[in-house]
């Protein structure tokens, strides 16, 4: 059985929302400072930090969700027919399989969410 995210907290959003955009900022504005202190082929530095920046928009498409998860009303929350929710299920999915198939999956599935269909289903 698998932890489920259920509660959404501010650190949660802090981590997800504010500091990978940062750091992605960071690391492009920065980039010939990089490139000049690092004795490595600037072509390593540039994969480096494609790496970091792919892994920051994870994050980021992570806390879209999480907001989700907090701003939704109710009404539009509590019909999900399937147990992890459908919101719980695309961080799931991006998280394991990443951003292109993880939304991919994740928007299958809203897309199945309608009766008579319900169920477990996991990424």
């Amino acid at each position: 059985m698998k932890k489920f995210i259920r509660d959404v907290k501010v650190k949660d959003i802090f981590t997800h929302l504010v500091v990978p955009p940062i750091i992605v900022a960071a690391l492009w504005i920065f980039r010939p400072y990089l490139i000049s202190l690092i004795p490595l082929d600037s072509r390593i530095v540039y994969v480096v930090m494609g790496v970091i920046t792919y892994i920051c928009a994870r994050r980021i498409l992570v806390g879209i969700v999480f907001l989700y998860k907090i701003f939704a009303p109710e009404w539009l929350r509590g019909q999900c027919r399937f147990e992890p929710t459908c919101s719980t299920y695309m961080i799931l999915a991006i998280r394991k399989y990443g951003i292109i198939i993880g939304v991919s999956k994740g928007f299958h599935r809203i897309i199945r969410c309608r009766p008579p269909n319900g169920g477990v289903d996991y990424p």
